[in-house]
C-alpha cells in the first residue's frame, strides 16, 4: 500500500511520490500517470523540450502537443499553456522533493 508524500498540490494538478515504493502519481487535466523514477525524470525532460520549443501554430489554446506517456500508444496533448503549466508543477515538485531530502539529511 502506497505512502504518499505530496510534493505539489494545486486547483490544476498534483504530484504525489510514495514513501515505500518511490513511485510517483501526476495529476493534469483530465490525466493521471503513475511513474517510475526514471519515467518521472523522462516526463519532465520531454515536457521541458517541448515548452522549450516555439509554438508554431501561434494559437495558445489549440491542443497540438503532444506528450508521450511511459505507457505504449498513451499520450498527452495539450495545448502551449498546459504544457507551460505542466513544466511549472512538474519543476516545482522536483524543487520539493530536492528541499525534502536536503532536510531529511539534517534529521539524522
Amino acid at each position: 500500500m502506497c505512502e504518499f508524500q505530496s510534493l505539489y498540490f494545486g486547483d490544476d494538478g498534483y504530484v504525489v511520490r510514495c514513501n515505500k515504493c518511490g513511485h510517483y502519481q501526476v495529476a493534469f487535466a483530465s490525466s493521471m500517470l503513475n511513474l517510475t523514477v526514471e519515467d518521472f525524470k523522462k516526463i519532465r525532460s520531454v515536457v521541458k523540450q517541448k515548452n522549450d520549443q516555439p509554438d508554431h501554430y501561434n494559437n495558445p489554446t489549440a491542443k497540438a502537443i503532444v506528450v508521450p506517456t511511459p505507457s505504449k500508444g498513451i499520450y498527452m496533448l495539450l495545448t502551449k499553456n498546459e504544457t507551460t503549466r505542466l513544466y511549472e508543477i512538474l519543476e516545482e515538485a522536483d524543487n520539493e522533493e530536492k528541499a525534502l531530502e536536503l532536510m531529511g539529511l539534517f534529521h539524522q
